[in-house]
Parts: structure tokens; sequence; C-alpha cells
């Protein structure tokens, strides 16, 4: 590392050069190859859903896969007539085949469209015979449904904001039109105003020149996260046209870079500073900073991108461009704060410095005792009364944690948006017609397959028995052929698509009405729809989760058990991390779940957590708190290489990383809380959580659980035994030089 901050203050101005360009030509391409194509697309191997999705391609019916929204036409005075739209509206609706927005179908109470390649295709709008109101108006013909379905795995916002940009400039103040249902729920996700980046960029700002009081100190970090975000996104637009990367990517991404850029850049930093205050010469100072601290950055850089990537481990394609594409930017922040910011500490010399000190430094006069702190009181308040303090962190991680274990997984339709959204009032439009009901936003399809699928027969037979079925709104079944031997019957569910009923009543579907349809004939009868889909894509994260944290916690494990040689250590930082984990999704359900000051943080109503999150969640979370860990526990051990004074080296360990640990934590919380201002519900949620979670870790676990045990623990914390040290590979946090007066270790723990 040391030869890594030579040459990087040598040539730094070559350094900064190639950062510039690499800025620019990451951009500039993703700018030749056309922008961004973000797509929300991922497959189920091995489920119905998947199944279905094959067999309707096979046939040549790609569009019934798509994404489905509702436009809700609601007159401010008066009704709807029945036999006449509202001006200009049918015309808007066929002008949406010729777009090129990869419409399928249109069904309106007043005309339906089939779109094909050449436009707009006439299609029978399907209906129940027993029907005589028009299915498409509530009963008081007050409020009018238009169902606009696109084709399958076309999921880019380009193709939901043009439907929407279309058609909302039909809204008159007579005539409302809201936008509801899974496609247009895409559109509320989309930013308007101030980017929640740019206030964790000026929270950052703010606290780093109290922590600094330094122009160049305070800039430095920013500079560093800027760099690598410039970069990054960069190459995750590009990345977006060879994979498919969601939508929500981007953010996340910036929201990494931001939280660990800054973080790295802070430690390194501080490391220099205190070098220089010792009395190191400049390069010097540099270079040791890089050696130790870059050394835990390139640790912690490392276990963040393994956790993440841990998420392709799940086998969900959705997943795997967001993996890839964070993992990227965060290995860029790693590479950022290894080469750019020693090349721009050289650059900026003392100045990195307070004015009223710097003087006093070059002349070596400069007097510098940083034992005498409040941190060095608090970790010696910490030794004596471990057990207390143990006692209360571990009671305060219990009762957050609480709500955890009422977690339910889905994912919240619009009548968990936040109220005036044009998403909420859509629902709610729906919610409250009559003929209509809460359940009228749920999309489920059975789908048959057979040689008698298109009898007439044997559909009345399937739809008498469906309107039968609990839980399921008769009035709203209708069936249509798709192919010689291939019909779709579409209904409603009477409970909200969020409710727990609505689940149940897919699996009840699914293990008793379709194999008693089926019996005595060759047929199969599939249920499909966003909701069946979504049941799905929750059992297979729920059958990967076991997978997935193994792999990621033992990653870990390993990584650290190489760096501190130890045994001890690394366990106590996988069961940190997971409290830390439990206490943060206890406190996502408390709000997201059950509401508690949701809509007080203009995130709406409480509904299910979106399947995929705990996953990610856990994947960032256990990357992130790996941080605090690799640069507590480094400075502990670097002492106690020297020393062998397990007490000594805990409480100095943490009086001298404790204030950067938690001015880290405080950037940190900034910037996630900062995507607390965003649109996008999960967006929110990642926000809220891993702010939560950082506060948790850096406040109660690092500050006190963690030093308190390992007081406990006493020289065990170092325990190695000597046949595993003979046969894993000298890769430490510590330089060599240190690392060389370590001692032999004992094969029985050190008590």
């Amino acid at each position: 590392m040391k030869t890594v901050a030579r040459f990087a203050t040598k040539h730094r101005w070559w350094v900064v050069a190639v950062w510039l360009a690499c800025i620019l030509g990451s951009q500039a391409l993703a700018s030749a190859a056309g922008g961004s194509r973000y797509k929300d697309v991922f497959t189920l191997p091995g489920t119905e859903t998947q199944q279905v999705l094959d067999l309707l391609r096979g046939n040549g019916e790609a569009g019934q896969t798509g994404q489905v929204g509702t436009v809700v036409v609601h007159p401010r005075t008066g009704t709807l007539d029945a036999a006449q739209p509202p001006s200009g509206l049918l015309p808007a609706l066929r002008k949406l085949c010729t777009e090129h927005l990869h419409v399928a179908l249109i069904t309106s109470p007043w005309a339906a469209y089939q779109c094909g390649p050449t436009g707009a295709v006439a299609a029978t709008v399907p209906r129940h015979a027993a029907v005589q109101h028009n299915p498409l108006l509530s009963t008081d013909d007050t409020v009018g449904l238009i169902s606009i379905g696109w084709q399958g795995n076309q999921n880019a916002i380009g193709n939901f904001s043009g439907v929407h940009d279309a058609l909302a400039p039909l809204g008159t103040k007579n005539l409302e039109l809201e936008f509801t249902g899974g496609a247009f729920a895409n559109l509320a996700a989309q930013q308007q105003g101030i980017p929640p980046e740019v206030f964790g960029f000026a929270a950052a700002l703010i606290i780093l020149a109290i922590v600094f009081r330094s122009l160049g100190a305070t800039l430095l970090p920013l500079l560093s996260a800027a760099a690598a975000l410039g970069v990054g996104l960069g190459l995750v637009s590009l990345l977006s046209h060879v994979m498919n990367v969601a939508s929500f990517a981007t953010q996340l991404a910036s929201l990494m870079v931001i939280g660990v850029g800054i973080d790295y850049a802070l430690f390194i930093v501080t490391r220099h500073r205190r070098n220089l205050l010792r009395g190191m010469p400049m390069d010097q100072s540099i270079a040791v900073a890089i050696n130790t601290s870059g050394r835990a950055v390139l640790f912690a850089g490392a276990t963040v991108c393994v956790a993440i990537l841990g998420l392709c481990a799940l086998g969900v394609s959705f997943l795997y461009g967001v993996a890839v594409g964070t993992s990227i930017a965060v290995a860029l922040t790693m590479i950022a704060s290894l080469t750019l910011l020693p090349s721009v500490l050289s650059l900026l010399g003392y100045r990195v410095l307070p004015r009223r000190v710097r003087k006093a430094v070059r002349d070596g006069s400069y007097v510098h005792d940083e034992h005498r702190t409040r941190w060095a009181w608090w970790s010696e308040l910490v030794a004596r009364r471990k057990t207390v303090l143990a006692a209360v962190a571990a009671g305060v991680i219990v009762v957050l944690a609480i709500p955890f274990f009422s977690m339910r997984l889905g994912q919240a339709d619009q009548g968990s948006d936040p109220k005036g959204t044009t998403t909420r009032v859509g629902f709610d439009l729906i919610a409250n017609a009559p003929g209509f009901g809460k359940g009228y936003t749920s999309v489920l399809e059975l789908v048959l397959d057979g040689p008698t699928a298109t009898n007439a027969g044997y559909l009345r037979t399937v739809a008498q028995s469906l309107a039968k079925t609990p839980d399921v709104d008769p009035v709203t079944i209708g069936a249509q052929p798709l192919a010689k031997d291939l019909a779709l019957m579409t209904f409603k569910s009477v409970s909200a698509p969020q409710d727990e009923q609505t689940n149940a009543l897919v699996k009840r579907l699914r293990s008793d009405f379709a194999p008693r349809l089926e019996r005595g004939t060759t047929n199969q009868i599939y249920v499909f729809g966003q909701t069946a889909v979504l049941v799905d894509f929750a059992h297979v994260l729920a059958q990967k989760m076991p997978l997935f944290f193994v792999a990621v916690i033992g990653l870990s494990f390993l990584l650290l058990l190489l760096a501190f040689r130890s045994l001890v250590v690394p366990l106590t930082a996988a069961a940190m991390n997971l409290f830390a984990a439990g206490a943060s999704f206890g406190i996502l359900v408390a709000v997201f779940q059950w509401g508690w000051f949701s809509e007080a943080l203009g995130i709406g109503a409480g509904g299910p957590i979106d399947a995929f999150l705990p996953v990610m969640f856990f994947a960032i979370l256990f990357g992130l708190s790996m941080d605090y860990q690799v640069f507590l526990v480094s400075r502990m051990h670097e002492e106690w290489v020297h020393t062998h004074d397990n007490r000594h080296s805990i409480s100095v360990g943490q009086a001298e990383t404790g204030g950067i640990i938690t001015a880290a934590a405080i950037i940190m919380i900034a910037v996630f809380g900062g995507f607390l201002l965003g649109n996008a519900r999960v967006i929110k949620m990642i926000g809220l959580g891993l702010g939560a979670a950082i506060f948790i870790d850096a406040f109660v676990l690092r500050t006190v659980l963690v030093p308190a045990l390992m007081h406990a623990l006493g020289r065990s914390n170092w325990w190695f035994p000597r046949w595993l040290d003979r046969i894993t590979p000298r890769v430490s946090v510590e330089p060599p030089e240190v690392l060389a007066d370590q001692p032999a270790p004992e094969d029985e723990p050190i008590v």
C-alpha cells in the first residue's frame, strides 16, 4: 500500500488527470450509447409464474405478461355517459398504439384496442354473460376505468410516462383523470425537484466542516465520493445496455457511493492529520495513512462488495443488475480513496489542518495529546461498567427488534401511497365507488391450457366454480380465448391487492381449486397475475434466504478472520451485524407495515414490506456495518500487537476511533435520511432502514456493546489456533512491519 501511496503523491497531477478523463469518458460513452435503459425485469425459474410466462410467450401472447395500469375517469359534477366517451379520449387511446410505448391492450368502457405491429386493432371487451351494467363503470356511473396493459418485460419508465403524458392533458376542470395501478406506481417513484443526493451532500459538508475545521479537509471526502459517483453512474448506465438493471439502481448506487466514499476518505484523512500533528513529514504521513487506514478501507470495501454481490446467490435476475452496478460503484469508491485521495492530499499539503495549528506543526512546536478526550473518558467508563452497559445496550436492541417477528412480505398497493398523489387518489376513487371496491385494482388471472381450454361449456364451468370461491368478486369474471388451446380468465378479489387474504386466495386456488377442475380432463389451470407473481417472488426469496445469509456471513467471516488472525473477532462482528439488522427491521415494520408515524414522514398508510427488501437491505447493512467493525478493531488490534494488554488495547482503540466512527455515522445517517425525501416507497424504506441501522450500529453496538463484550472476553478476543494459523494466508489490515512483532498464537484461549 505504501507503493500505491508514493506513486499517487509523486505523480499527483497525472492521477488527477486520469480520474477526470475517466469521469468524462464514462459519461460520454453513456451518452453516446443513448442514455440508460433501466428495466424492472425478472424471472422466477421453477415457479408457476415462470411456467405461465413461457406458455404465453410460446403462443405469441407475450403482451399478456406485462404490467397493467388503470386510468380513473371521474366527472367532477354529474355522471359518465355509457354511450358517449369524454371528448378526445378514444382518439388519444388509439394513438397510444402507434407511439412506440409498447402498449399491448387498452380496455375502456367505450371501446377496446389491441395494439399490433401496424397500429390499433379493435378488440372485444370481455364480459360475463350475466352482467347487464358496463363492468368498467361504477354502478352510479361516476367512475370509469381504462385498463392499459404493456408488453411483457417492457418496463422502461418512458413507456409509462409516455402514456401518462399523452392522456393527462385530457383532464379538465370538469373531468378528473387519475393514474393508478402497478404500472403507474413506477411514475410515482420518479424524483421531482431537488434530488435526495443533494441533501446528503449538503449535510455531509456541514458535518465535515464541524469535524475538521478546515476547508481543504472538509472538501476532500466529498471530492472522492463525487469522482467515484461520476465514473460509477456512467458505468451503471452502460451496464443497463448489456443486462437488466432495475430502475432504482442509480439511486441505490448513489446512496452507497456518497455514504461509503465519505466514510473511507474520512478515516484516511483523519489518520493523515493525526500523523502530521505527531510531527511526521508530509509524504511519509500520507504513505502511513494509506498503509494503515487505507488497508482498512481495502478490506471494508471488499466486504461491502462481497455482501452486495451475495444478492446474485438468490437466483432472482431482478437483483443481478442492482448488485453488479452497486458493487462497481463501491469498488470505484474504494479505488478513489486509495489513489485520488492521496494525490489531492499531497497537493493540499498542510492546508488539510486547521489554520491555527499549521504553523506550529511546520515548526515542530505543536504539542499533541490525543488521549485526553471525551472518548477516552467514555472508553474507560465502558471498561469499568461493562456488564451494566452491555445489558442496557442489549435490552435496547431486543425492544427494537420485537416488531421484526411480525414482518409480512409482499408489495404495498397504491392504497399505501401518500395522500394527494395521483396513485392514491385513483385507488381511493375505485375503492369507494359502488360496484368496484378496494379489490378492484388487483390483477388476477387463470390461464387455461389444454384441448378443451377454449370450450364454452368448460369455461362456463370454471367461471361458475370461481364465482363461488371466497374472496372472488363474481361480477368481475371474464374469459377470452387466446389461441386454439389457450384461454385467459380474468377476475378481481374482494380484498385489496396487498391484503393477506388476497395472498391466501392465490394459494387456495393453486392447492384446491385448480386440481379439482383439472381432474378428469387433460387441461392445466394456472393462477397468474401480479398478485400471483408476487406470491411466487416472496416464496423464492424465502427459500433462498438461508443460503444467502450463510454466503454473506461466511465470506465476511473469512475476510475478518484473515484480517485479524482471530476467531472471536469475526464471530462477534457477525453477531453484532445480525443484531443491528434485527433492530432496524423492527423499525421498518413499525413504520411501514404498522403505520407508526408513516403519514408524518410522507410514506403513506401501512402495508407489507417489499419481498426483495430484506435480502438487499441485509447485504448493504452487513457490508456497511463491517466498515465500522474493521476500523474499530483494526486500531485495537494494532495496539494489541504492541502491548498484549487487552484492556488497554480496547480502550485506546475505542478512544481513538470512537469520535471518527460516530462522525462518519452521522454523515451516513444524513445521507440515508435524505432518501426519505424521495418519492419511491422502496427508496424511503432503504433510507429509513439504513439510517436507523447505522445509528444503532454506531451509537449502541460499536460505542457500547462491542467494546463491553471485548472487555469481558479478555485475551480470548485474539485467540487463533496454531494449526489454523499455519494453513491460512497472511493478509492483514496492519502493515507487515507491525505484524512482524506479533507473537505466535496459542492453541487454547487465553483467559
